[in-house]
């Protein structure tokens, strides 16, 4: 990038600039990381990530992207370090063999073999920090996958996000990376008690600044766009004001550099969907006022108007057909076209849990279904030999929700009921059949024993807990009497 804010294009020739050895072999890494990551994902890939809401683009469209978005990565990882970074023999291997490893990350994120990566790439990132780099993205990095994991305070991240922005705002670091360090700076900050709103606010803002640099370069893959936009979304929502004036100025930037890409489409119904709910608010139906239905209508009206492009130009991307469940559910034009909806995502991802809930969701007594649709429902996705993942505890849910419709004193009793028990059994004993290595929900099976006072079940239970975690059943106390009444009623 040069001091008037213009990128080099990684597919374009090189400056003038002398190219150190390393560089030379940076470019064969672009080449060579690629075959080696697309070799040793894309089996995973074809068969899918069916815990994540990741797209189902196949063949050679799909191997494209993920080579596309690679080489973007090393470029502004790899590559503004050896042309920006802080260097020295002592740290230079590992520093790049992170960069490398969060490259590769980058270009499958959301993917089993994306996770493998992200896990791998924290170990070369802390051996170069120990080894005295004060790189700042690699200090940023630092943060971001070793402090974060393993400080015992949220001072101590925050600060270290802090410093690592504050250092790659004075650096010629790809906008990108300066986004997500002063996002996490914002993140962080905020959930210290010592940090003042002005101060998040301040790095909210230079992530903002940072991402309109960012979204200006066409060759940035639209994957990369959607996500950071997403992100920044996620960290305005809850500030009305903020979050409309940040979409409605990215809008026509986005849509004059990819005018034809399905996940920004997407991006542009899920901000109306939102932003037409945060018109309504959350008041009961008749709280609400003309403006605000008003604005509630036109809105969902622009999000239906997108996700319906967005499905035209890619309809094997199963988060479409998600936000055309919320959007159905404000506009309730009628079950069947709910039903279309959840339908087109469960047959592109079976396992696909927040598809489901949706459906739940729409289903209950306060939108446009009954307690008698949603246990149906919920017993369907236990019954089913497609459906996998989380989704048989779709009936767990279902009980959840139908339970919180009850007063505060009479929901103890409803975990009682023999009919309810016979829901919540099934569920898990079927939940655990296609996920035997989920142990922490053992801890949710045992809790609902204990509530229902099925004490067989209980003892069946605390064995397979493995570590105790106490505070889910709300102390070392409660846990223990849990444990003394099951033990007296085996003896009876």
């Amino acid at each position: 990038m040069n001091r008037h804010g213009k990128r080099r294009s990684f597919l374009t020739e090189s400056t003038g600039c002398k190219k150190s050895v390393w560089y030379e072999i940076y470019q064969r890494v672009v080449v060579v990381a690629s075959a080696a990551v697309l070799s040793s994902t894309l089996a995973l890939l074809a068969v899918g990530n069916q815990s994540s809401a990741a797209t189902n683009i196949l063949g050679a469209e799909r191997d494209e992207q993920i080579e596309y978005r690679l080489k973007w990565n090393l470029d502004t990882l790899v590559g503004d370090y050896e042309r920006h970074g802080r260097h020295d023999p002592k740290w230079d291997e590992s520093a790049k063999a992170g960069l490398t490893s969060f490259a590769q990350s980058r270009a499958i994120v959301g993917s089993v073999k994306g996770k493998v990566s992200s896990a791998g790439f924290p170990a070369a990132i802390k051996t170069a920090v120990s080894n005295g780099c004060d790189d700042p993205l690699i200090l940023y990095l630092h943060a971001r996958s070793v402090l974060s994991p393993e400080s015992h305070t949220e001072k101590e991240p925050g600060e270290a996000y802090r410093l690592a922005a504050e250092a790659l705002s004075q650096s010629q670091y790809a906008p990108i990376r300066k986004f997500y360090a002063a996002l996490r700076a914002a993140e962080a900050l905020n959930a210290g008690s010592t940090n003042t709103t002005l101060e998040v606010r301040r790095w909210r803002d230079k992530a903002i600044q940072y991402l309109v640099d960012a979204v200006k370069d066409k060759t940035m893959p639209p994957a990369e766009v959607y996500e950071s936009c997403d992100q920044m979304l996620k960290a305005v929502k809850n500030n009305k004001q903020e979050f409309g004036q940040f979409y409605l100025a990215f809008d026509p930037i986005i849509f004059k550099n990819w005018p034809s890409d399905a996940s920004l489409y997407l991006l542009k119904g899920t901000f109306y969907k939102d932003y037409a709910w945060q018109a309504r608010g959350s008041a009961y139906a008749y709280k609400v006022t003309d403006e605000g239905w008003d604005l509630f209508a036109e809105r969902l009206a622009e999000a239906e108007k997108a996700l319906t492009k967005a499905w035209e130009l890619n309809p094997r991307d199963e988060r479409v057909a998600l936000q055309m469940l919320r959007v159905e559910l404000g506009q309730g034009k009628g079950r069947a076209r709910m039903e279309m909806w959840f339908q087109r995502a469960a047959v592109l991802n079976p396992n696909y849990y927040d598809a489901f809930h949706a459906k739940l969701y729409y289903l209950e007594p306060k939108w446009h279904g009954s307690p008698e649709d949603m246990l149906e429902f919920g017993r369907e996705c236990v019954k089913s030999k497609q459906w996998g993942g989380h989704v048989p505890l779709i009936l767990r849910d279902a009980h959840e929700s139908l339970a919180k419709y009850l007063k505060k004193e009479q929901q103890a009793a409803y975990w009682k009921q023999p009919e309810v028990w016979e829901d919540l059994k099934a569920a898990f004993e079927k939940f655990f059949a296609l996920n035997p290595g989920e142990k922490g929900w053992r801890h949710n099976y045992a809790l609902y024993a204990y509530r229902a006072e099925q004490w067989d079940d209980l003892n069946l239970q605390l064995p397979l807990l493995g570590k105790i975690n106490y505070e889910f059943f709300g102390g070392k106390n409660q846990y223990e009497n849990m444990v003394r009444l099951a033990k007296e009623h085996t003896r009876k």
